[in-house]
């Protein structure tokens, strides 16, 4: 009898756990059906709509879809979004994996204090400022065209803004943020033991990171990537500042679209966009069950 009292008991308190997890849930589910699934459901209707006249005929086709797959410009936007979230991401794991194992190396707390500080400044200033500040920065008259001159790297000014190359340089300096601390997060979880046997059995510097250092810190390379992808495919400000209208990305195609009115085809620009980050998160999901298992 006691044991069947504290069974019904247990399953009771289960209950009213599972009850109070749905209630505190609620409120998220909430804004989630009003901020995400309302719009993305109103987007899959409009993308079968036609846009024609200036203005929106609530007939069913396939159109705009069409279009998006056949276009050269919509294919042409797709593919620079795609470039630019790949370039921008292979950027800040160039850049954030040494600063991050730099910053993992520090003796002085406060110097690596002071680093991360620098690292996360950039998330301080409003992207608009920032990017008018790569504009100044880049510019055929700006330091950088005018150290790459006196130094003899090249013979005259360089085109750094209103083109890719430009863009992917802010994005990395926006984004190197949310790549340097999930990596450095990875390197401070470490066994400093296994570097410490490895160095007793005479590995070198090398083969020491090579075997531990890089496989265990995998996982937090792959979260980085994954952030900074995924906000890269959304940029709308900085390629818009720094593109020039010369870099074609869906976010720019579809704020253009909704100005006007053309809402066939900024939704469907829209559910490109979500579907090739939902791709995104699968693959780096993979990856990270990858880098987890090595």
């Amino acid at each position: 009898m006691a044991a069947s009292s504290r069974r019904d008991g247990g399953a009771a308190g289960r209950a009213k756990a599972e009850r109070s997890a749905w209630v505190l849930l609620t409120p998220m589910c909430l804004l989630m059906a009003v901020a995400f699934i309302l719009p993305v459901g109103l987007f899959l209707l409009y993308s079968f709509y036609r846009f024609r006249g200036g203005r929106l005929e609530e007939t069913f086709t396939l159109e705009t879809y069409w279009r998006f797959m056949t276009d050269e410009l919509y294919l042409i936007t797709i593919y620079d979004t795609l470039q630019l979230a790949v370039l921008a991401t292979l950027l800040c794991l160039v850049i954030s994996y040494p600063l991050a194992y730099a910053m993992w190396r520090m003796r002085s707390p406060g110097l690596q204090k002071l680093i991360a500080f620098i690292v996360f400044a950039p998330v301080l200033v409003s992207v608009v400022v920032r990017s008018y500040g790569w504009t100044v920065v880049l510019a055929d008259q700006g330091p950088v065209n005018f150290i790459l001159t006196r130094l003899g790297l090249t013979s005259g000014p360089v085109s750094l803004v209103y083109n890719m190359t430009g863009t992917v340089i802010s994005l990395a300096h926006v984004f190197l943020p949310f790549v340097v601390f999930p990596i450095l997060a990875s390197m401070l979880r470490l066994d400093p033991t296994l570097r410490e046997a490895a160095e007793d059995l005479g590995a070198s510097w090398w083969k020491t990171f090579r075997s531990i250092t890089l496989p265990l810190t995998l996982p937090g390379v792959v979260a980085g990537a994954q952030i900074c992808f995924t906000l890269s495919l959304g940029s709308f400000v900085t390629p818009a500042i720094l593109g020039g209208g010369r870099v074609l990305v869906l976010p720019i195609q579809i704020y253009t679209a909704t100005s006007d009115i053309n809402w066939p085809v900024a939704a469907v620009g829209g559910l490109c966009l979500l579907v090739m980050a939902f791709i995104a998160v699968v693959a780096f999901g993979r990856l990270s069950q990858y880098s987890e298992a090595v």
